[in-house]
């Protein structure tokens, strides 16, 4: 009877030692994304980001503005919201690496509510969408990408 258990007994050791294998030596970081999916209203758009780097030639400054100082750049939706509502103003901060980012968009480190008068005046900061459209549609016109009315539907799926 313990011979039919020693089968189930070794797949279960070897997923064991597969699972904690896994969570020892996790993948390095690469470099470059090969693509972003970006989900959105207008269609799910899927950036090819290592072919903008690599083949078109962009920097990584070219279109992360956010130099404070991090390794990696930081994720677009961490300064440019789907809206300005109170989930992103409850969690944002979670996303940057140091409290010194704060002072990008806020006079002072903040150490708890804001008063109305100390809140950073996020009209002057595009939402997600219009950060996009405007990086995007402008390296798209002067550089011979898609771009126009008519040329929605060659980045956004249908």
């Amino acid at each position: 009877m313990n011979n039919r258990y020693t089968p189930l007994t070794l797949i279960v050791v070897v997923l064991s030692l597969a699972a904690v294998a896994g969570f020892l030596f996790t993948p390095s970081v690469k470099e470059n994304p090969v693509r972003v999916v970006m989900d959105n209203s207008g269609g799910r758009v899927i950036f090819t980001h290592l072919n903008h780097a690599d083949e078109y030639g962009y920097e990584c400054a070219d279109c992360h503005h956010d130099d404070i100082g991090q390794e990696l750049p930081i994720a677009c939706g961490s300064c440019h919201p789907a809206a300005f509502d109170e989930e992103f103003k409850a969690q944002h901060q979670k996303n940057f690496p140091s409290k010194e980012a704060c002072l990008r968009c806020h006079d002072d480190i903040p150490t708890g509510p804001l008063a109305e008068e100390d809140k950073p005046d996020t009209e002057s900061i595009p939402l997600r969408a219009d950060a996009f459209h405007g990086q995007c549609m402008s390296c798209h016109e002067s550089d011979g990408g898609p771009y126009g009315e008519d040329s929605c539907y060659k980045c956004h799926a249908r």
